[in-house]
Formats: C-alpha cells, sequence, structure tokens
C-alpha cells in the first residue's frame, strides 16, 4: 500500500447549476513521489460514486501502485449532489458540461477519464470539451452516448413530455429498512451481487418521517427530449486524440454496433472481459484496475 494515501468521501464543488458531490483519494508512492496522474471517474445511471470503491480498495493495495490524485464524482441528481431544477431535464451533455467545469474550477490538467455505462457515455463528450486537458480514456460498457434517430426526433420529445407527466403524479417509493432497498438494487434491470448493491445504496439512501428513500432525483429516469444521432456520436469519436481502454463484459463483446464506434477511435484497445454490467465491482475488479493503470502509463509521471 502506498505510504500515504488520502480518501475524503463528502467533498462538494460548486458548479453552473448547484455543487457536485465527489470522493477525492490522493496515494503518493513509498518513495515520497508525489501524485501526478490526475483521474475523474463518472458513474452509470442510477449509480454513484461509490460504483468505483472496489476498484480503488484494490488499487490502494498494490505495493506497486500508481501515484495518484482521483476524483470520484456523483452525477447531477445522483448520489450527494444537487438536483437541476424544476422543469429542468437530465440531458447527456449537461452531464459533460457539469464534469468540463469540475475539471476547470479544479484547474486539473493531464487527466485520465475512467467511466461506467453513463460515466462512459459522458466521457468522449468532455474530451470533446477539454481536448487540451485530457490525455487518456478508461470507458467501461459504453462509448459514446445512447442516440435517436433523425425520424424518430418528434417521437423522443412527446415520450419525453409525457413521461415527465406521469412521473409528477407518483409518489416516492419508500423502503422499510436500508436491506429492503439493497434488495430492490439487486433485483433491478441492470442487476447487482449484494456487496456491490450495498455500496451504492449507503450512498442513495435517506431516512425520511415515513421510512427510508432514495437520495438521488426521480427525474434522472426520465427521457431526455432530445438526443445525438449516431453520426454525431461517431463523429466525436473519431476526432478523439486521446488513447481509450475500452472495457466490456459478456453481452457487448459482440454488439456490432460499439464495435463500429470503436474503429472510429484512432488508438483504442479492447479489454474483454467475462462478467455483467457491473463487473468493475464484482468478478473483474483487478482487470479492470489493470486496463486503468495501462491509461496512466500511456503518458506516464513526470
Amino acid at each position: 500500500m502506498p505510504k500515504q494515501a488520502i480518501w475524503q468521501t463528502d467533498c462538494r464543488q460548486a458548479v453552473g447549476q448547484g455543487e457536485l458531490s465527489y470522493q477525492y483519494i490522493e496515494a503518493a508512492q513509498a518513495n515520497g513521489k508525489i501524485p501526478v496522474n490526475t483521474i475523474v471517474a463518472m458513474h452509470g445511471w442510477l449509480d454513484n460514486s461509490a460504483s468505483f470503491t472496489p476498484m480503488f480498495e484494490h488499487l490502494l493495495q498494490q505495493v506497486d501502485g500508481p501515484s495518484l490524485q482521483a476524483y470520484l464524482l456523483d452525477f447531477a441528481g445522483h448520489g450527494m449532489s444537487f438536483h437541476r431544477p424544476v422543469g429542468v431535464f437530465y440531458s447527456i451533455w449537461d452531464y459533460a458540461l457539469d464534469v468540463a467545469e469540475f475539471i476547470q474550477q479544479k484547474d486539473l490538467y493531464k487527466v485520465t477519464l475512467l467511466g461506467h455505462s453513463m460515466g462512459a457515455c459522458v466521457a468522449p463528450l468532455v474530451a470533446s470539451i477539454l481536448p487540451d486537458r485530457i490525455v487518456g480514456m478508461c470507458a467501461i460498457e459504453a462509448l459514446g452516448p445512447v442516440v435517436t434517430e433523425v425520424e424518430d426526433t418528434g417521437r423522443q420529445l412527446q415520450k419525453a413530455f409525457l413521461r415527465q407527466h406521469q412521473q409528477q403524479q407518483r409518489k416516492a417509493k419508500l423502503f422499510a429498512s436500508p436491506q429492503a432497498a439493497v434488495q430492490a438494487r439487486m433485483g433491478a434491470k441492470l442487476s447487482l451481487q449484494e456487496g456491490a448493491a450495498r455500496l451504492l445504496v449507503e450512498r442513495n439512501l435517506v431516512r425520511s418521517e415515513r421510512g427510508f428513500k432514495w437520495r438521488s432525483d426521480r427525474r434522472v429516469s426520465l427521457a431526455s427530449p432530445v438526443r445525438y444521432t449516431e453520426q454525431q456520436v461517431r463523429a466525436m469519436l473519431t476526432e478523439l486524440a486521446v488513447p481509450v481502454q475500452l472495457i466490456v463484459g459478456d453481452n457487448l463483446q459482440s454488439d456490432a454496433n460499439l464495435q463500429a464506434r470503436a474503429g472510429c477511435v484512432a488508438n483504442l484497445a479492447w479489454v474483454k472481459l467475462n462478467g455483467g454490467h457491473h463487473l468493475h465491482m464484482e468478478n473483474q475488479i483487478a482487470a479492470c484496475n489493470a486496463a486503468l493503470v495501462a491509461s496512466l502509463a500511456v503518458h506516464g509521471e513526470e
């Protein structure tokens, strides 16, 4: 383990509409070398920054692990971060703008982006916004945002409006206990093992007068009124000048659209692993860390 290690779990940084919550990790090698690798980590949809707890706990246990400083973000509406104003949707580019502003506010350079699922959808956008500050990317289970075909533009807008109206009629879900919330998270569409579910729930659960409820904003589940097209996403990927480590589990290894997107990136390495959508929290923690360290090694330490 590095001789000096800091892990702060409740940090705050103001961005355009409110405060982003994040965890901060700093690890220096036993030789006293100061951290020069900077990582900004972005979690998946309906997850939070605890998504990366297993990876960084494992990384800090490695005697020869890299010196680093890491910012594990809670996206807006997730975890302990701010909720967007009433009437405002959670669009993918707004997440990217929040992260870009975070990087600017912290005055970070030579940043490696680590993203899982929605975080890996956001990462190429951040790299497009701040090309002079991003030096590498480690994308897990996605590469670029979900899209809408041009001919479906009107239907997408209609769907967003209708779902917003429907959600306003629903009451917030309550749980009798934290364990009940863990069980619900385990049974969600993108299922999780109990240990991983517990980490996410602990950062996303708050006690109310009538039980426990999610801290996250229910509106993050609403459809976006507008999305990029596949052509736009591939254009951004083509412009990526940084090396990318793309980690995929069982379900995406033969995905034709992902392969086409990966083919747009000039410098991309596939990392194909056995496992599910949250493999970075479950059975492939070490392998995901190895890919992350490879991303850091590309630009090295000065």
